[in-house]
């Protein structure tokens, strides 16, 4: 082995284009440990065997370099650019899938928690998505918690606005629960531009389930103070 090589070094600094592939399959098979954690009943002694192991794992783990989000964003190009302030809408048709945030706990693929949300591009103005919320996620019994309701919807009016080359933050969300949102079915979402005026963007959003509406929300996100304006409309 090379001094190259030593398993001390730290890794190459995070670059453009950087593989997270091994990222994904850790983030997959952690998902994949805290859904069967919350969802199915073992012998005392198994969790005991189990604990070991992840405490072993997560030591390994807390062994590693620091990871800053900022610098993890940058690495994607897509995100890269609206950082740098290239606010291009996404090249995307519709029906295409959104990437809007792959390290984010609502959609990204690299996250251990990640909700799983997937988006897609309806039109320049709307985006749809769908998800299957996991029991991992109840609030009460039988019931999306509403906190990760809210939080579904963020990320989904945060995906039409990357889409359309906007980097803004959230400045209000009322959401109005109609229904109970319902666990481990398909869920699906929409999201619309009501209206913007100067740096402000005011969406509205809806989950369905298979009964019909269970939420619906409106939103007002703030462009970066360096973006440029959009009409009002």
């Amino acid at each position: 082995m090379t001094q190259q090589d030593s398993p001390s070094d730290p890794p190459s600094p995070i670059r453009p284009g950087h593989d997270w592939s091994a990222v994904e399959r850790a983030a997959a098979a952690m998902r994949r440990l805290n859904q069967a954690l919350t969802n199915r009943r073992v012998e005392d002694g198994v969790l005991d065997e189990i604990t070991a192991s992840v405490e072993a794992n997560a030591a390994r783990l807390e062994a590693g370099t620091l990871r800053v989000k900022i610098d993890d964003m940058l690495s994607r190009p897509h995100l890269r650019e609206i950082y740098e302030g290239q606010y291009f809408p996404l090249p995307l048709s519709d029906g295409d899938e959104i990437e809007f945030d792959p390290f984010s706990i609502g959609g990204g693929q690299l996250h251990p928690a990640s909700v799983e949300v997937r988006y897609f591009k309806e039109s320049g103005e709307s985006v749809t998505g769908e998800a299957v919320v996991d029991p991992m996620f109840a609030g009460p019994p039988e019931r999306t918690h509403g906190g990760v309701v809210a939080l579904i919807i963020d990320e989904l009016m945060g995906a039409l606005n990357r889409m359309r080359g906007r980097q803004a933050y959230t400045g209000r969300l009322t959401v109005h629960y109609r229904a109970a949102t319902p666990l481990g079915v398909p869920l699906r979402l929409r999201a619309w531009i009501d209206h913007t005026s100067g740096r402000k963007i005011v969406q509205h959003a809806e989950v369905h389930g298979p009964d019909g509406l269970c939420v619906n929300a409106e939103g007002l996100f703030i462009l970066r103070a360096d973006a440029p304006a959009v009409p009002d409309d």
